[in-house]
This record gives structure tokens, sequence and C-alpha cells, in this order.
């Protein structure tokens, strides 16, 4: 008689069902939130994506972008 197992975990995916399902997840970002995010979100370190982003907020500062501040009030019958 078998032995029921002690731990439910699964067998890791092999490398090929690993790059495709990244490939999947990649092709989805692109299509939501374009190429540039996608490639912020995916393909760059913490580090990087911190470097990124603190870039992007001086550049939007220096462009007169406000950044902070009061939010707009939600309505809801605004969509």
């Amino acid at each position: 008689m078998k032995r029921a197992p002690l731990t439910y975990r699964l067998p890791p995916w092999p490398k090929e069902k690993r790059e495709r399902i990244r490939q999947i997840e990649r092709d989805f970002h692109v299509r939501a939130f374009g190429e540039e995010l996608a490639r912020v979100n995916l393909d760059m370190t913490q580090e990087e994506r911190l470097r990124y982003l603190a870039w992007m907020r001086k550049t939007a500062r220096a462009h007169g972008v406000k950044i902070g501040g009061p939010k707009p009030p939600y309505d809801e019958h605004a969509f």
C-alpha cells in the first residue's frame, strides 16, 4: 500500500514552460501598459527600476507636472 505524500508541492516546471509563461506575461504587459513599462516592470532589477522611476519623477517635475497634492474626489458616475 502506497503512503500519501507529506506535501502537495508540485515538481518545478521545466525551463521551456517557465520561458513560455514569462513570454505570455510580457506580451500581456506590452498590450496593457506599453513596451516601456513592460521593460521597467519585467526586465529591470529593483535598483534599476527605482533609479528609473526617480529619474522619471525628476523629469516630470522639470516639465511642470505636479506630483502629489489632493486627489480629485471619487465620482461613481464619472465612468
